[in-house]
C-alpha cells in the first residue's frame, strides 16, 4: 500500500509538470449539420468556413463556394477579416484574396517574383500585408498587397516551424521541440514557453491556447504550464473553433456549439 506521505509527492509531481486535473465546464447550445471535408470556424460575423472537395465554402444566410482546382490543395484559410479572406496553397507556391462573397480579388503567385521564395506560412497582418514565411531562408517576412513589396523582417531562424497562428500585429509559431515564439510587424521576436504534446491546436493569446489530445479538449496556460480539461457532454473527434466564448466542435458532420468561459 502507498503511503500518504508517497501519494502526496506523486500528486504534486503531475501538478508540476502540468498534469492537473481541473476541469472547465461548458453548456451546450446547440448543433447543426453540415457536410464537409474540414471545418475551420467562425469570423465575427458568425459566418463559418469549411472544405468540401478542395472547395472554399462559407456558410452564411447565403452559401458561397471558391473553387480552383488548378493550385491544387488548399493549405491554409484566414478569415479574420470577412472582407478579405486569405487562401494559401502551398504546393504551388501561390496565395488568393477573396472578398466577402467568395469572389477573387487578387492572385499571389510566387514562383513569378523576382526573389525566390517557398512559402510555409501565409497570414494577414496589418496596413494590408501578408505574414509570410519562406522556407529556402527560414525567414519571417511583411508582403504589401498593394505595392507587392517583400520585407523581411527576422533573420533566420534556427529550428524551422512546425505549427504557425497569426492576427494583425503578430506572427506565432511553434518549433519541432514545441517552444513557442512571437514575431512583431517590428521583427522583436520573443520565447513565450512551451506547449505540451497536441494533436490540433488554437492559439488564443500570448499566454493562454486550446489542444486537443487523444480526442479530449483541453485549455492550456502557457506562462504556469497547466492544463485543465474542458468537460463535454459527447466525445469528440474531429476539429474545433474557439471565439467569443462559443467553443464549436466539429464531428461527422455535426458542429455543436458550447458556451465556454475561460479563466
Amino acid at each position: 500500500m502507498i503511503q500518504k506521505k508517497h501519494l502526496l509527492l506523486i500528486l504534486c509531481f503531475w501538478n508540476a509538470l502540468g498534469f492537473s486535473q481541473n476541469t472547465i465546464p461548458t453548456e451546450k447550445l446547440d448543433l447543426s449539420t453540415w457536410e464537409i471535408d474540414n471545418y475551420f470556424g467562425f469570423d465575427n460575423q458568425k459566418n463559418q468556413y469549411g472544405i468540401k472537395n478542395n472547395v472554399v465554402i462559407k456558410r452564411s444566410t447565403t452559401d458561397f463556394e471558391y473553387k480552383n482546382i488548378g493550385l491544387g490543395k488548399i493549405t491554409h484559410i484566414d478569415f479574420q477579416n470577412p472582407l478579405q479572406i486569405v487562401v494559401f496553397y502551398k504546393d504551388f507556391n501561390t496565395v488568393v484574396l477573396l472578398d466577402n462573397q467568395l469572389n477573387e480579388i487578387k492572385r499571389i503567385d510566387f514562383n513569378l517574383k523576382p526573389e525566390l521564395v517557398q512559402l510555409e506560412a501565409v497570414g494577414l497582418s496589418a496596413q494590408n500585408q501578408l505574414w509570410i514565411y519562406d522556407g529556402i531562408t527560414n525567414r519571417i517576412g511583411l508582403y504589401n498587397i498593394t505595392n507587392d513589396h517583400l520585407k523581411w523582417i527576422s533573420t533566420p531562424l534556427k529550428s524551422g516551424i512546425k505549427n504557425y497562428f497569426s492576427d494583425y500585429t503578430f506572427f506565432y509559431w511553434l518549433d519541432h521541440t514545441n517552444q513557442l515564439f512571437t514575431s512583431s510587424i517590428y521583427g522583436t521576436i520573443n520565447t513565450l514557453g512551451t506547449l505540451p504534446k497536441y494533436d490540433k491546436m488554437q492559439l488564443l493569446s500570448n499566454s493562454t491556447a486550446l489542444y486537443s489530445h487523444e480526442n479530449e479538449i483541453y485549455f492550456y496556460e502557457i506562462t504556469k504550464e497547466r492544463s485543465s480539461k474542458i468537460k463535454l457532454t459527447e466525445n469528440f473527434v474531429g476539429n474545433f473553433f474557439f471565439k467569443d466564448g462559443i467553443l464549436a466542435i466539429f464531428t461527422q458532420n455535426i458542429i455543436t456549439n458550447y458556451k465556454l468561459i475561460l479563466p
